[in-house]
Protein backbone atom coordinates (compact mmCIF):
# COMPACT_ATOMS: atom_id res chain seq x y z
CA UNK A 1 0.00 0.00 0.00
CA UNK A 2 1.48 3.55 -1.02
CA UNK A 3 1.02 6.72 0.76
CA UNK A 4 -1.83 8.71 1.84
CA UNK A 5 -1.91 13.25 1.97
CA UNK A 6 -3.38 15.63 3.16
CA UNK A 7 -3.48 19.49 1.77
CA UNK A 8 -3.79 21.64 4.55
CA UNK A 9 -5.30 24.72 3.05
CA UNK A 10 -5.18 27.56 5.86
CA UNK A 11 -4.70 30.47 3.35
CA UNK A 12 -6.26 28.38 0.20
CA UNK A 13 -4.06 26.65 -3.07
CA UNK A 14 -3.17 27.73 -5.78
CA UNK A 15 -0.47 25.35 -8.57
CA UNK A 16 2.65 26.91 -7.35
CA UNK A 17 2.35 26.48 -3.70
CA UNK A 18 1.20 22.62 -4.34
CA UNK A 19 4.58 22.61 -6.23
CA UNK A 20 6.72 24.45 -3.31
CA UNK A 21 4.91 22.19 -1.00
CA UNK A 22 5.89 18.97 -2.66
CA UNK A 23 9.60 20.24 -3.02
CA UNK A 24 9.50 21.13 0.38
CA UNK A 25 8.09 16.90 1.36
CA UNK A 26 11.40 15.79 -0.72
CA UNK A 27 10.33 15.90 -3.99
CA UNK A 28 13.47 16.50 -5.86
CA UNK A 29 13.18 19.61 -8.14
CA UNK A 30 15.35 18.03 -10.73
CA UNK A 31 12.33 15.50 -11.05
CA UNK A 32 10.15 18.03 -11.78
CA UNK A 33 11.94 20.00 -14.19
CA UNK A 34 12.65 16.83 -16.25
CA UNK A 35 8.67 16.66 -16.52
CA UNK A 36 8.71 19.92 -18.06
CA UNK A 37 11.74 18.95 -20.63
CA UNK A 38 9.60 15.66 -21.67
CA UNK A 39 6.87 18.17 -21.83
CA UNK A 40 8.58 19.69 -24.67
CA UNK A 41 8.44 23.01 -22.59
CA UNK A 42 12.17 23.10 -21.34
CA UNK A 43 13.22 25.73 -24.12
CA UNK A 44 9.43 27.94 -22.68
CA UNK A 45 9.96 27.50 -19.28
CA UNK A 46 12.22 27.29 -16.16
CA UNK A 47 11.14 25.74 -12.86
CA UNK A 48 13.34 27.64 -9.63
CA UNK A 49 12.84 27.54 -5.97
CA UNK A 50 13.66 29.55 -2.83
CA UNK A 51 12.88 29.37 0.76
CA UNK A 52 11.22 32.37 1.61
CA UNK A 53 9.36 33.37 5.52
CA UNK A 54 5.54 33.86 5.57
CA UNK A 55 4.40 34.99 8.84
CA UNK A 56 7.43 33.97 10.61
CA UNK A 57 7.23 30.51 9.16
CA UNK A 58 10.10 29.42 6.42
CA UNK A 59 8.36 27.53 3.03
CA UNK A 60 9.44 26.53 -0.49
CA UNK A 61 8.59 29.18 -2.98
CA UNK A 62 8.30 27.92 -6.36
CA UNK A 63 8.60 30.04 -10.12
CA UNK A 64 7.92 29.32 -13.04
CA UNK A 65 10.10 31.81 -15.26
CA UNK A 66 9.67 32.25 -18.82
CA UNK A 67 12.31 32.11 -21.13
CA UNK A 68 10.90 33.54 -24.40
CA UNK A 69 9.30 36.75 -22.81
CA UNK A 70 9.60 39.62 -25.38
CA UNK A 71 9.85 42.38 -22.80
CA UNK A 72 12.75 44.05 -20.73
CA UNK A 73 12.47 41.62 -17.77
CA UNK A 74 10.84 37.87 -17.88
CA UNK A 75 8.19 37.50 -15.29
CA UNK A 76 8.00 34.13 -12.83
CA UNK A 77 4.42 33.68 -12.80
CA UNK A 78 3.13 32.96 -9.85
CA UNK A 79 -0.44 31.62 -9.38
CA UNK A 80 -1.77 32.46 -5.71
CA UNK A 81 -3.10 35.57 -4.55
CA UNK A 82 -2.34 38.29 -6.97
CA UNK A 83 -4.67 36.57 -9.54
CA UNK A 84 -1.90 34.99 -11.89
CA UNK A 85 -3.94 32.29 -12.94
CA UNK A 86 -4.55 35.33 -15.62
CA UNK A 87 -1.25 36.74 -15.71
CA UNK A 88 -1.61 36.05 -19.39
CA UNK A 89 -3.50 39.27 -19.61
CA UNK A 90 -1.16 41.07 -18.05
CA UNK A 91 1.90 40.63 -20.04
CA UNK A 92 -0.29 39.62 -22.99
CA UNK A 93 1.23 42.69 -25.08
CA UNK A 94 4.86 41.14 -24.85
CA UNK A 95 4.42 37.89 -25.17
CA UNK A 96 3.10 35.36 -28.19
CA UNK A 97 -0.25 36.13 -28.79
CA UNK A 98 -1.04 32.45 -28.77
CA UNK A 99 -3.89 30.12 -27.54
CA UNK A 100 -3.89 26.48 -26.76
CA UNK A 101 -7.21 24.75 -26.51
CA UNK A 102 -7.79 21.88 -24.67
CA UNK A 103 -7.16 19.68 -27.19
CA UNK A 104 -3.98 20.88 -27.54
CA UNK A 105 -2.41 20.39 -24.16
CA UNK A 106 -3.92 16.96 -24.44
CA UNK A 107 -1.95 16.03 -27.06
CA UNK A 108 1.32 17.66 -25.31
CA UNK A 109 0.55 15.31 -22.17
CA UNK A 110 0.04 12.34 -24.07
CA UNK A 111 2.85 12.95 -26.57
CA UNK A 112 5.12 13.30 -23.22
CA UNK A 113 5.20 9.54 -22.27
CA UNK A 114 4.81 10.29 -18.62
CA UNK A 115 3.99 7.51 -16.14
CA UNK A 116 0.07 6.18 -16.64
CA UNK A 117 -0.87 7.72 -13.15
CA UNK A 118 0.60 10.84 -13.93
CA UNK A 119 -0.90 11.35 -17.30
CA UNK A 120 -4.16 10.33 -16.17
CA UNK A 121 -4.66 12.39 -13.52
CA UNK A 122 -3.14 15.37 -15.66
CA UNK A 123 -5.75 15.10 -18.04
CA UNK A 124 -8.53 14.30 -15.55
CA UNK A 125 -7.39 17.12 -13.98
CA UNK A 126 -7.28 19.92 -17.34
CA UNK A 127 -10.75 18.12 -18.56
CA UNK A 128 -12.15 19.61 -14.84
CA UNK A 129 -10.49 22.80 -15.20
CA UNK A 130 -12.04 23.31 -19.26
CA UNK A 131 -15.74 22.30 -18.22
CA UNK A 132 -15.81 24.90 -15.48
CA UNK A 133 -14.06 27.19 -18.03
CA UNK A 134 -16.46 26.22 -20.79
CA UNK A 135 -19.69 25.95 -18.33
CA UNK A 136 -18.79 29.81 -16.93
CA UNK A 137 -18.78 31.03 -20.46
CA UNK A 138 -21.48 29.04 -22.13
CA UNK A 139 -19.31 27.38 -24.45
CA UNK A 140 -18.01 23.52 -25.36
CA UNK A 141 -14.96 22.45 -22.66
CA UNK A 142 -12.69 21.51 -26.10
CA UNK A 143 -13.60 25.51 -27.13
CA UNK A 144 -11.99 26.82 -24.09
CA UNK A 145 -8.95 28.40 -25.09
CA UNK A 146 -5.76 29.11 -22.87
CA UNK A 147 -3.67 31.99 -23.70
CA UNK A 148 0.08 31.19 -24.01
CA UNK A 149 1.14 32.91 -20.01
CA UNK A 150 -1.91 31.28 -18.32
CA UNK A 151 -1.32 27.89 -20.34
CA UNK A 152 2.06 27.13 -19.58
CA UNK A 153 1.68 28.06 -16.45
CA UNK A 154 -1.35 25.71 -15.92
CA UNK A 155 0.86 22.99 -17.91
CA UNK A 156 3.48 22.60 -15.52
CA UNK A 157 1.73 23.15 -12.29
CA UNK A 158 -0.96 20.68 -13.08
CA UNK A 159 1.62 18.20 -14.65
CA UNK A 160 4.23 18.40 -12.21
CA UNK A 161 1.75 18.16 -9.36
CA UNK A 162 0.19 15.14 -10.49
CA UNK A 163 4.12 13.88 -11.11
CA UNK A 164 5.15 14.87 -7.35
CA UNK A 165 2.05 12.77 -5.41
CA UNK A 166 3.23 9.83 -7.87
CA UNK A 167 6.91 10.50 -6.83
CA UNK A 168 6.12 10.68 -3.26
CA UNK A 169 3.79 7.23 -3.59
CA UNK A 170 0.65 8.98 -3.10
CA UNK A 171 -2.42 6.64 -3.59
CA UNK A 172 -5.41 8.72 -1.92
CA UNK A 173 -5.52 12.64 -1.52
CA UNK A 174 -7.43 14.38 1.39
CA UNK A 175 -8.12 17.69 1.38
CA UNK A 176 -8.79 20.65 4.43
CA UNK A 177 -12.03 23.09 3.33
CA UNK A 178 -11.08 25.57 1.29
CA UNK A 179 -11.50 29.04 2.37
CA UNK A 180 -13.60 31.38 0.31
CA UNK A 181 -11.88 34.59 -0.03
CA UNK A 182 -13.25 37.51 -0.94
CA UNK A 183 -13.04 40.92 -2.95
CA UNK A 184 -12.58 41.35 -6.98
CA UNK A 185 -9.97 39.87 -9.38
CA UNK A 186 -9.02 41.23 -12.88
CA UNK A 187 -9.10 39.25 -15.67
CA UNK A 188 -9.66 39.12 -19.16
CA UNK A 189 -13.32 39.40 -19.09
CA UNK A 190 -12.67 42.46 -16.67
CA UNK A 191 -13.18 42.79 -13.28
CA UNK A 192 -14.54 39.38 -11.55
CA UNK A 193 -15.87 39.15 -7.35
CA UNK A 194 -13.93 36.14 -5.49
CA UNK A 195 -14.04 33.48 -6.07
CA UNK A 196 -13.31 33.41 -9.30
CA UNK A 197 -16.40 32.06 -11.65
CA UNK A 198 -14.16 28.98 -13.04
CA UNK A 199 -13.19 28.34 -9.06
CA UNK A 200 -16.96 28.77 -7.98
CA UNK A 201 -18.03 26.05 -10.48
CA UNK A 202 -15.55 23.74 -9.75
CA UNK A 203 -16.75 24.03 -6.24
CA UNK A 204 -20.40 23.53 -6.92
CA UNK A 205 -19.61 20.39 -9.39
CA UNK A 206 -18.05 18.64 -6.48
CA UNK A 207 -19.98 20.18 -3.51
CA UNK A 208 -16.59 21.64 -1.95
CA UNK A 209 -17.01 22.38 1.39
CA UNK A 210 -15.69 26.08 1.93
CA UNK A 211 -15.52 28.53 5.24
CA UNK A 212 -14.42 32.20 5.80
CA UNK A 213 -10.96 32.64 7.01
CA UNK A 214 -11.78 36.31 6.95
CA UNK A 215 -9.02 37.47 4.40
CA UNK A 216 -10.59 38.89 1.00
CA UNK A 217 -8.00 38.03 -1.39
CA UNK A 218 -8.42 35.75 -3.85
CA UNK A 219 -7.08 32.80 -1.93
CA UNK A 220 -7.95 29.38 -4.32
CA UNK A 221 -6.72 29.62 -7.52
CA UNK A 222 -8.95 28.24 -10.71
CA UNK A 223 -5.91 25.71 -11.16
CA UNK A 224 -5.79 24.86 -7.42
CA UNK A 225 -9.65 24.08 -7.55
CA UNK A 226 -9.31 21.71 -10.25
CA UNK A 227 -6.48 19.94 -8.74
CA UNK A 228 -8.66 19.44 -5.28
CA UNK A 229 -11.71 18.56 -6.85
CA UNK A 230 -10.05 15.73 -9.56
CA UNK A 231 -6.89 14.69 -6.84
CA UNK A 232 -8.81 14.66 -3.40
CA UNK A 233 -10.89 11.75 -2.03
CA UNK A 234 -13.11 14.21 -0.08
CA UNK A 235 -12.64 18.20 1.91
CA UNK A 236 -12.65 18.26 5.55
CA UNK A 237 -11.39 16.84 8.39
CA UNK A 238 -7.97 14.85 8.72
CA UNK A 239 -7.85 11.56 8.19
CA UNK A 240 -6.19 8.78 10.15
CA UNK A 241 -2.97 9.31 9.14
CA UNK A 242 0.85 8.40 10.81
CA UNK A 243 2.98 11.65 9.30
CA UNK A 244 5.96 11.08 7.73
CA UNK A 245 6.96 14.12 5.92
CA UNK A 246 5.33 17.63 6.35
CA UNK A 247 5.92 19.81 3.02
CA UNK A 248 5.49 23.78 3.40
CA UNK A 249 4.45 25.43 -0.11
CA UNK A 250 4.80 29.33 0.37
CA UNK A 251 1.87 31.60 -1.67
CA UNK A 252 2.81 35.21 -3.03
CA UNK A 253 1.57 37.74 -0.73
CA UNK A 254 2.53 37.97 3.28
CA UNK A 255 -1.50 37.96 4.82
CA UNK A 256 -2.97 38.07 8.35
CA UNK A 257 -1.74 34.42 9.04
CA UNK A 258 1.34 32.64 7.55
CA UNK A 259 0.64 31.97 3.93
CA UNK A 260 1.36 28.25 3.47
CA UNK A 261 0.32 25.06 1.70
CA UNK A 262 1.27 22.38 4.21
CA UNK A 263 1.16 19.01 2.59
CA UNK A 264 1.09 16.16 5.28
CA UNK A 265 2.37 12.98 3.80
CA UNK A 266 2.28 9.20 5.68
CA UNK A 267 0.78 6.04 6.09
CA UNK A 268 -3.08 5.35 6.70
CA UNK A 269 -3.80 4.17 10.47
CA UNK A 270 -6.44 2.38 10.77
CA UNK A 271 -9.02 2.76 13.96
CA UNK A 272 -9.06 -0.11 16.26
CA UNK A 273 -12.14 -1.79 16.98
Amino acid sequence: MGNIAYLDCPTGISGDMCLGALVSAGVPLEYLSDIVRKLGLDREVKLWSELVRRGGIEATKMHVELLNYVGSEPPTIDSNHSNTDNLTHRHIDHFHQVHRHLPDIEKIICDAKLPSQVEDWSLATFRELAIAEGSVHGIAPEAVHFHEVGALDAIVDIVCTCAGFAWLEVDKIYCSALPAGGGYVDCEHGKMPVPAPATLKLWEMHEVTTFDNGIRKELVTPTGAAITVTLCEKFGEVPLIKIKKVGLGAGTQDLEIPNTLRLWVGKSKKKKH
